[in-house]
């Protein structure tokens, strides 16, 4: 079954098909179909089989379309270059759709990015730092937030972000989970234990 056809709305499966995303990888297929049902997803994949990209699809398809101003998503990924990619793949991925994207990045004035995203967004994409100073100065509502995504998490723990995780995570409302790693080890479990609770897990 192509889940690309089968389980997304039509302009997300559209923009796939414009950008010769004609078949989901592995890990694609296996979390989307997972996660539509709503449940916490822990992804262990090595590189190059789409993790970013997935986290990317199904937000896209989780939220659809805009909705008020305060973010429904937030994405924490590990450094400012994987934000601006991030919100590259989603300015591809999501031109069928209003949904606002605002990055979150240490490589641009705070104050720009806090005032982007007063005037309304639906996903954040940002580094543990900045998300969590943004967080700090009430720049930054998260009570709305219905999904947080954890990209290369082996990576955020190696940057020593575990505390700006912690914070971010248990300061959120009930919401959905998604973790991306290539290795899932007891490092990557103690950082999600604390707000994770009986997740689907993927090895690819």
């Amino acid at each position: 079954m192509n889940v690309f056809k089968e389980k997304l709305n039509k302009q997300l499966a559209q923009s796939l098909l414009e950008n010769k995303f004609e078949e989901p990888f592995e890990l694609q297929a296996l979390c989307i179909k997972k996660a539509s049902s709503g449940t916490d997803v822990i992804a262990e994949a090595s590189a190059n089989t789409g993790k970013s990209t997935t986290a990317v699809i199904f937000t896209l398809q989780k939220l659809q379309t805009a909705v008020a101003d305060a973010p429904r998503a937030l994405i924490v990924v590990a450094n400012n270059e994987d934000v601006l990619s991030m919100k590259e793949q989603f300015t591809l991925l999501g031109k069928h759709t209003n949904l606002r994207v605002h990055a979150a990045h240490e490589g641009e004035k705070i104050d720009k990015q806090a005032e982007a995203i007063y005037f309304g967004a639906d996903v954040v994409i940002g580094t543990p730092v900045r998300v969590l100073e943004l967080y700090f100065k009430k720049n930054l509502n998260i009570n709305q937030v219905k999904l947080f995504v954890i990209d290369d998490a082996e990576i955020i723990i190696k940057n020593s972000n575990q505390g700006q995780i912690d914070r971010l995570a248990l300061s959120l409302p009930k919401c959905q989970h998604l973790v991306f790693t290539t290795d899932y080890s007891a490092k990557v479990e103690r950082l999600i234990e604390k707000f994770i609770v009986a997740p689907q897990f993927i090895g690819v």
